[in-house]
């Protein structure tokens, strides 16, 4: 399952998204909430930026694998959406708006992309 390969890869870039935030809460000792620290909120946005797109993308996948979409076109959506979310990951922090700008265009191109899938397979 193709899909299946690409949830894993992604879980393991919210793992270290998660211990990221875990390990700022235990170093700035907050325990909720970000503290008004800086650092802390930056992680903690990464970690939900990552998180509000992850799941709907893969279900989306994952629909287009159970109509038996092409596996090299499949594969093609999670490396671009995978490589969006690691550019977005190291845009935010470094704050660096070229890169960012380029992952979340990605990102949102990989939905509109799947999302036409999608539809095209519904009418079909």
């Amino acid at each position: 399952m193709i899909t299946g390969l690409y949830a894993a890869l992604l879980a393991l870039i919210y793992i270290k998204l998660s211990f990221n935030i875990i390990s700022l809460r235990h170093r700035h000792k907050v325990s909720l909430g970000d503290g008004g620290i800086d650092e802390l909120q930056n992680a903690i946005r990464i970690h939900g930026n990552f998180i509000e797109y992850t799941p709907f993308v893969l279900l989306m996948m994952l629909l287009l694998e159970n109509q038996q979409i092409n596996p090299y076109l499949l594969h093609t959506f999670g490396i671009a959406f995978l490589f969006s979310r690691v550019a977005h990951y190291v845009a935010l922090g470094k704050t660096n708006f070229s890169i960012r700008k380029v992952a979340m265009a990605t990102t949102y191109g990989v939905i509109l992309i799947l999302a036409s899938f999608n539809l095209v397979y519904y009418f079909i």
